[in-house]
C-alpha cells in the first residue's frame, strides 16, 4: 500500500513541480500538497497528462459527470475537519466553483479524480490561458472511506 506523501511525490514530480511544493493540509487520513513549475504544458495536453500520471499511479479514472465525485469530495472533506485548520464544507459544487473561479482569472483548470486500491486521489493543474509560466499543481491523496 502506497503512503500518501509517495503519491503526492509522484504527482509533484510528474509535473515538476517538487521542488518548492509544500502540504497545505496534512494528518493521517488526508494529504494535500500544492505546488508550482516553470514548465509549461499546452493546454491541449492537459487531459492526456493528467490521464498519464493517473495510470502511472495505478488509478482508475472516475467520471467526472458521476455521483461518486461527490462522495469523494464528502469523504475528502471529512478527514480535512480531522484537522487542525478549520474550513467550510466541501461539496462537488464548491469544487466546481473553484474551478470557474480559477478560469475567471484567465487560467486553465484541468483535473481529474483517480480511485487507487486504499485512496482517492484529486489531481488538479492550472495555468494562464495563454501558456506563461508557471504551472500550478495540487494533489489531493485521500484515505478511502471503507465500506
Amino acid at each position: 500500500m502506497k503512503k500518501t506523501y509517495e503519491i503526492a511525490g509522484q504527482v509533484m514530480g510528474f509535473f515538476d513541480s517538487f521542488k518548492g511544493s509544500k502540504p497545505a493540509i496534512d494528518n493521517e487520513r488526508i494529504l494535500i500538497v500544492r505546488g508550482k513549475s516553470r514548465k509549461v504544458i499546452p493546454i491541449s495536453e492537459f487531459d492526456a497528462k493528467l490521464t498519464e500520471i493517473g495510470e502511472i499511479l495505478g488509478g482508475t479514472e472516475v467520471d467526472a459527470t458521476s455521483d461518486e465525485i461527490g462522495e469523494i469530495l464528502k469523504s475528502g472533506d471529512k478527514h480535512i475537519q480531522e484537522s487542525e485548520i478549520a474550513t467550510g464544507a466541501v461539496d462537488k459544487k464548491g469544487f466546481i466553483r473553484v474551478k470557474e473561479d480559477l478560469e475567471s482569472m484567465g487560467l486553465v483548470v484541468g483535473y481529474k479524480v483517480f480511485e487507487l486500491p486504499s485512496f482517492d486521489v484529486v489531481i488538479a493543474i492550472w495555468e494562464d490561458k495563454n501558456e506563461i509560466p508557471p504551472l500550478y499543481g495540487e494533489v489531493t491523496v485521500s484515505e478511502r472511506e471503507v465500506e
